[in-house]
This record gives C-alpha cells, sequence and structure tokens, in this order.
C-alpha cells in the first residue's frame, strides 16, 4: 500500500526556521503536526554540540575497545586460521578454534573466561600470558578461567582451545558456546555491556550512527527471522550486530540513535525494526506493546531516533552493494505506471528510477514508523532523513525531492532533514610528513569547495521544509590519494594527532553551520585511519577520549561556543537578482537559459500534469529580525494569463501574477505575497504554475 499524503489549499504565512538559527548547545525540534512542545522526557542536553559521531563494526583489530566482553568483538577461525569454525545458529564454535581477541595493542590484567562445555585452553601471542584457575562444573557445564596478562601485549594474541566438548556427553573436539571473556575490572553477570571510556567518549556526541554496527553496506538481509540475534557471539559479519544492542548502546549513553535499515528489508521486517525500537524484544520477536520487564528494552524516553534507508545507496563503488540492490528494484518497478516511482509514466532512464526507488523506499520507511509510533513522535522523536550524494551530486536530492512532493504532497511530513555527506578536503594532498607539507596541508583545510557543496544540500533541504543534516563527514587526510598501506595510516595517524587539525576542524564546522548546516555526524570514532578520532599514532589499550579530534569536540561540549555569522543567501530586505553567481540560488530547469536578454533571465516552464515537475528557481535569504515581508519577482515579456508559486521553507506562502509591458525586455513587478520571515536563513522556491516565464529578480521588502 502506498501512502499519499493531503495538501492543505490554506495559504500559510507563518513560517518557522529550521537549520541556520539558534546555537551549538540548544534543541528547537518541533512537532511537524504544530505542537511547539517537547516530547515527554525530553533530555535537554544543554551542553552537548549538535554533532554525531559513527561507530564501525566491532572487531579486534578497530581501537574501539568497546565491550567490556571482548568475545563480542573478537574472532573465531579454525585451527588453519580459516574462518569457517562451523558456527552455529549463535555464532559458536562447532569444533576446536582460536580465538583472536587482540591485534594492535591489548591492555595488561586479568581477564576473565566463561563458557559452557570443556576445553584445554592457552594463550598465544603473548610471551608472558598464563591460564590460570581454570574450572569446570558439571551441573552447569561451565568453565571459568583467569587470563593474565602481566604487561600490555604488542599485535596479536589469541586464546587457543583445542579437546573442546559443548556437554559433558559431547565427542572431543565439538566446540563450545556461550563463550566470553570479559576486560579486567568489570563484572561477569552480563550487566555491563561497553567500556568506561567507550561510553565517555560517545557521551561527547549528540548522535551515535551505528551504520557500520549493522554492516549496512553488505547486509544482505531481507527478512526479520534472517538477523543477527542479540545472543550471537563473536564478530558478526554481513549481517552486523542486533539491534537489540543498538538499542543498549543508545540507552547506557544516554544519546539519541541513528540506524540505517537494510536496502532488502521488506516492509515486515521494517515494521518489526520500529516495534523493537518503541518496545524492546524477547530476543527474537519484537513486543506489541509496552512490557513491565522486557527482556531487551526499548529506547529510554527522551532518546531520539534518526532513521536512513541503507547507506549511500547512490555509491557504485566496490563494496557498497546498496547500490546495486536498490538499482535492481527500481528495474523491477520503473516500467509499471501502477507502482509509485512511475506515477507519471513509464521511467525510461534507470538512474533516474534509482533516484526515485531511494525517496520512495525512505518515504516507506517513514510511514512504517508513523504507523507505529503515532503522528506526535514523528520528527521529535523519529526523525526520517532522506540521505543522498553531497551537493546534489547527480540529482539524487532535487530529483528526489521533486518526485516525493508530487507524489506524497508536503515532504516535512516524510522526513526530518536530509542531504549528502560534510566531508572536507584541503587544497594540498597529504602525501608525505614534510613540515611544508603538512604546513600548506592545513593552510587549505578546509578547501572552499566544502562550503558550496554545503550551500547547495541546505538550499535544497530548506527549500521544501527539512533540515541540512549529514548523515557522515570530516577531515580525511589521504583518504582519497594515499595507497591502503601501513605507510598510508601512517601518514593519515599524523596529520590527525597534529594539533593544527583541532583548530582547522572548527573552521570547518562553523563553515557547516554558516552555510545552513544542522546536525554533522562525523565518521568515525575508530578504525579506518584516514577518518579516525581514536588516535592510531599511539598505542592505545582503552578507548581513545582526549585525541586531537576529541578535543576539537570536548570544545563544543565544554563550552557554548557562539553562532557563527550566516553566510549563506542574500541579506534582505532587499532585491536578488537571480543570475548572480554569488547567490548561492540553486535551479531546476532542465534546458539553457543563458542566452535570453544577455543572459540576464531564468525561463520556467510549467507542468499542467505535474505541477511540482514545474521548472523551479530556489533562492536563499537571510534576515536579521523575524517580521513581516512582502516577496514578489520581477518577470520579463511576461503574459497576463502567467502564475507563480511562491514557496518559504517549504510551505506554499501563495501565487503572484506578472504585470504586463509592451517593451520587451523591461522588468515588470508581479504582485505580491505576505508573510512572516524568521530571523536567519529562509529559502525561497519560486515555481512556474502556468505558462513559461521569463524571471530576473527576487524582491523582498519589510512591512
Amino acid at each position: 500500500m502506498f501512502t499519499k499524503f493531503v495538501i492543505s489549499s490554506a495559504c500559510l504565512i507563518l513560517l518557522a526556521a529550521c537549520g541556520g538559527g539558534g546555537s551549538y548547545a540548544t534543541d528547537e525540534d518541533h512537532n511537524r503536526d504544530g505542537s511547539n512542545q517537547l516530547a515527554e522526557g525530553d533530555l535537554l542536553q544543554t551542553a552537548i554540540p549538535n554533532i554525531g559521531i559513527g561507530v564501525h563494526q566491532l572487531s579486534y583489530w578497530d581501537r574501539s575497545f568497546a565491550m567490556a566482553d571482548v568475545v563480542r568483538q573478537a574472532r573465531f577461525v579454525n585451527l588453519s586460521w580459516g574462518i569457517d569454525v562451523g558456527a552455529d545458529a549463535q555464532g559458536a564454535p562447532t569444533q576446536d578454534f582460536f580465538l583472536i581477541f587482540g591485534s594492535h595493542r591489548t591492555g595488561a590484567g586479568k581477564y576473565t573466561l566463561m563458557f559452557n562445555g570443556r576445553a584445554d585452553v592457552t594463550v598465544r601471542g603473548a610471551p608472558n600470558g598464563s591460564i590460570q584457575n581454570m574450572r569446570y562444573d558439571v551441573t552447569s557445564n561451565r568453565s571459568t578461567a583467569d587470563v593474565l596478562l602481566p604487561e600490555d601485549v604488542s599485535g596479536n594474541i589469541w586464546l587457543s582451545f583445542r579437546n573442546t566438548r559443548r556437554a559433558h556427553t559431547s565427542s572431543i573436539s565439538d566446540g563450545v558456546t556461550n563463550v566470553q571473556l570479559w576486560r579486567p575490572g568489570y563484572p561477569t553477570d552480563g550487566s555491563v555491556t561497553f567500556t568506561q571510556e567507550f561510553i565517555h567518549a560517545m557521551k561527547k556526541f549528540k548522535v551515535i550512527r551505528t551504520m557500520d554496527l549493522v554492516s549496512t553496506n553488505t547486509n544482505p538481509t531481507a527478512n526479520w527471522s534472517e538477523r543477527t540475534l542479540p545472543d550471537f557471539v563473536g564478530m558478526t559479519g554481513d549481517k552486523g550486530q542486533s539491534w537489540e544492542m543498538m538499542v543498549t548502546l543508545a540507552n547506557a549513553t544516554e544519546r539519541d540513535l541513528w540506524i540505517n535499515v537494510p536496502v532488502k528489508a521488506d516492509d515486515e521486517y521494517i515494521r518489526n525494526l520500529a516495534l523493537l525500537l518503541r518496545y524492546g524484544s524477547d530476543g527474537a520477536m519484537p513486543y506489541t506493546s509496552r512490557q513491565t520487564e522486557p527482556k531487551y528494552p526499548p529506547l529510554k524516553t527522551g532518546i531520539k531516533v534518526y532513521v536512513e534507508y541503507g547507506n549511500e545507496v547512490w555509491n557504485f563503488a566496490g563494496g557498497f552493494n546498496g547500490f546495486r540492490w536498490a538499482l535492481e528494484l527500481a528495474n523491477l518497478h520503473r516500467m509499471n505506471p501502477a507502482h509509485p516511482i512511475a506515477n507519471d509514466g513509464v521511467v525510461g532512464d534507470q538512474y533516474m528510477a534509482l533516484r526515485r526507488w531511494i525517496a520512495f523506499r525512505s518515504a516507506q520507511i517513514s510511514q512504517t514508523f508513523r504507523q507505529v509510533w503515532g503522528d506526535s513522535a514523528m520528527m521529535r522523536t523519529v526523525r526520517p532523513i532522506f540521505a543522498t550524494q553531497a551537493g546534489d551530486a547527480n540529482r539524487y536530492l532535487s530529483h528526489g525531492l521533486a518526485w516525493a512532493e508530487s507524489y506524497y504532497g508536503d515532504v516535512s511530513r516524510l522526513w526530518y532533514g536530509g542531504g549528502g555527506a560534510a566531508y572536507y578536503d584541503s587544497t594540498v594532498e597529504p602525501t608525505d610528513l614534510l613540515p611544508s607539507t603538512m604546513q600548506a596541508f592545513f593552510d587549505g583545510l578546509p578547501s572552499s569547495q566544502f562550503a558550496r557543496t554545503v550551500a547547495a544540500d541546505s538550499v535544497w533541504t530548506k527549500a521544501y521544509g527539512l533540515r541540512n543534516v549529514a548523515y557522515e563527514g570530516g577531515p580525511g587526510p589521504g583518504g582519497r590519494t594515499l595507497r591502503p598501506d601501513s605507510a598510508r595510516a601512517e601518514i593519515a595517524y599524523a596529520y590527525n594527532a597534529d594539533p593544527r587539525m583541532r583548530d582547522r576542524m572548527h573552521v570547518a564546522q562553523d563553515i557547516w553551520r554558516a552555510n545552513g548546516g544542522d546536525l554533522l555526524v562525523y565518521y568515525v570514532y575508530s578504525s579506518s585511519a584516514s577518518w579516525s578520532f581514536s588516535d592510531g599514532s599511539r598505542p592505545l589499550t582503552r578507548s581513545d577520549t582526549d585525541s586531537t579530534k576529541m578535543q576539537f569536540v570536548s570544545d563544543l561540549s565544554d563550552a557554548l561556543r557562539p553562532e557563527p555569522h550566516v553566510a549563506l543567501g542574500t541579506p534582505v530586505p532587499g532585491t536578488v537578482y537571480l543570475r548572480s553567481p554569488d547567490a548561492a540560488i540553486q535551479t531546476r530547469i532542465s534546458g539553457s537559459t543563458t542566452w535570453k536578454y544577455n543572459g540576464t533571465a531564468y525561463r520556467i516552464n510549467a507542468n499542467a500534469q505535474q505541477p511540482a515537475h514545474s521548472e523551479t528557481v530556489l533562492v536563499p535569504i537571510h534576515t536579521r529580525r523575524t517580521g513581516t515581508y512582502s516577496v514578489s519577482v520581477n518577470t520579463l515579456d511576461a503574459l497576463a494569463t502567467d502564475r507563480l508559486d511562491i514557496f518559504v521553507n517549504g510551505q506554499w506562502a501563495g501565487q503572484v501574477s506578472p504585470g504586463v509591458t509592451t517593451t520587451p525586455g523591461q522588468p515588470v513587478a508581479t504582485t505580491h505575497v505576505t508573510l512572516r520571515l524568521p530571523e536567519g536563513l529562509s529559502v525561497v522556491r519560486v515555481r512556474a504554475r502556468v505558462g513559461s516565464v521569463w524571471i530576473r529578480d527576487l524582491v523582498v521588502s519589510a512591512n
């Protein structure tokens, strides 16, 4: 079933700002269904900056040191070092095996080993490591032991399990189950999931994105029964961690959660996911109502959840399987006029179909969450995101928004925010560690392209009533130019650890805000050398909370920083020349218009069958104060029957008609609409409703 929203014909003249105003420390997130009340139990985290962080897939090499039970990020391999251990449904080996639980550096101390069954266990990779106090309880079929590491260990470290027996009566070498290896100082009863330092690091951010935790780029699950369950042990591979773990992380940190729905997930999967987040689960299925004592609790009241379809579904690079899967789904439906993505006729271009499919499936996910959570939770607690390529590259954002508006109506009922990534590079490539190269790199970070990309996404999102939300971003020295080897990692870590990086990240963050950016989720806390917030140049044995990049985050958290001056948009009252190269104007125009009157005017054409597909010009403006304003357009050679629709920040403000002149090329003002503009950034969208109209200027006057 495809749900469409009804568009009100009333002229909405009271317009609210969304993005570009406020400060780092405020949360003015209002209900899009009309209420300006914060959600019940909302976490008013006044010292938390409006930034997020991504968490990498758990592994023994990722340097996150996230789990109190080391096995949750360890790998089982067979005695020939292959990954096939005959794993059962919970991931436990059914044969003798090695358990690799450290790679770069492993901290000293007494670890507590626990598992069901029996085995001969030894420590390997740690010259002075030992197994002590090994005990086996025949009644519970439970083995326990102390794993002693008298000093920090560099390089791979693993436990050898030989002569394994799952049960008291088992044949030899049939594996063990429920393996746990608790870090020094942590309880062994499962009451603590994450390490203290990891929680401390995560609490510096407002949002935690779990894209890699659920292995979104390679996650093939379509049915709920295929997902990873919370009792799975060891590294999880392509299916990622359980949703219950994501909820546990959000609840433990009391930070908002960002989830990525697998691209192939069917409708039942999406509904079950929405139920799990709201009501919790019994470990297999979600509850459908509040439980007094849920086995796996839901999100705490006040924690928000951002919901994204896949990850970079537009990205055709290797490893991004979502692109291929989504393209297959788009091709399956693009020739069927009964399907929403072909609602205006067969779609001949498969990539146009893909743009629409991404918007369509993102909208369906939003609607499903609305059905489960209710209208009042949408945009306040549940925040669907329409994520696309940065800077509206290849038109994934603009075409998706235009199509969604044509089919659903007001897209601000579908999505809280949208836009691309917010990565920024330098004008100088970081190819070596020479002082001159490093200084030039930091002098050129970020390049001017960053502001232009942010501005483009801000104009498109705000024009449709959404916030510009970056699903990923940040500096990544060498991420695109250096070879993926140890030399590249050494260079990347050195640039990330340099004190100058801290200042340049502040500059970039101010550029992001000044150009209309709202929430920026940085990628990634640990693992990838180029983008890591964890300092890989140091011999860490616990989660990093004070790297150079983490110091940047602490700067935002520890003090209220003044909001940067709004750089995006033309100051008004005043006249905005629509062909100004400095005005950050975006257009949805199919043909060339540069030749009309020496290139001074745009021609926008109406589409009588699909008004939302009519050509448009999007004009960013900003005001110094909230007030009542008049908006009109200067046209050229217009007919008396021509009509232009005016939208501001996604809401229809009214329709204007042009004055008529007999002098060719003479600009004539249209009628005007009167409305209230908020302080700060707004985007005016001028759409041809009737006729083909040459437009030259947007005029905003104070009343």
